[in-house]
């Protein structure tokens, strides 16, 4: 295995659960209070913290056992770390605001009419051709050009 499939790997594996843990987080405290919610912030950042830390704690030690990680090394599976989440997050930000400005992208369906794409008959004779008659048809193309 290569270090950046082993950084993707445990990194997409992160990302699972930091999202299915927000999501648990934020219905908790919709059950205790919905005042609590202004307080998500000082719950949700431990969390990251702490999962960012486990996970990349995870794959360092398997870039170890596979002998890919030495040293100043472990310091880059780190930023990998950082730069697949938060490209993940933009991309799903990205999509969302999307999705909410045109919503029309979303459902897009074909206005035009399919006859358009049925081949005509006359098409289907020019699938015997021969060699001799398709290079006799060329010579009279450029013939009269």
């Amino acid at each position: 295995m290569e270090k950046f499939e082993i950084d993707v790997k445990w990194s997409s594996y992160f990302i699972i659960t930091n999202i299915v843990t927000s999501f648990i987080i934020v219905l908790l405290m919709l059950l205790i209070d919905i005042q609590s919610l202004l307080y998500l912030s000082n719950v949700l950042i431990p969390v990251f913290i702490i999962q960012f830390l486990y996970f990349t704690i995870k794959a360092i030690r398997e870039n170890k056992k596979h002998d890919l990680s030495r040293g100043f090394r472990k310091f880059f599976v780190f930023t990998r770390f950082f730069v697949i989440y938060f490209f993940v997050v933009y991309l799903l930000n990205v999509g969302l605001q999307t999705m909410i400005d045109y919503p029309s992208l979303m459902f897009y369906h074909r206005k035009k009419n399919l006859s358009e794409f049925l081949i005509e008959d006359s098409l289907s004779e020019n699938k015997d051709i021969t060699l001799n008659e398709f290079i006799i048809s060329l010579k009279r193309k450029f013939n009269r050009a």
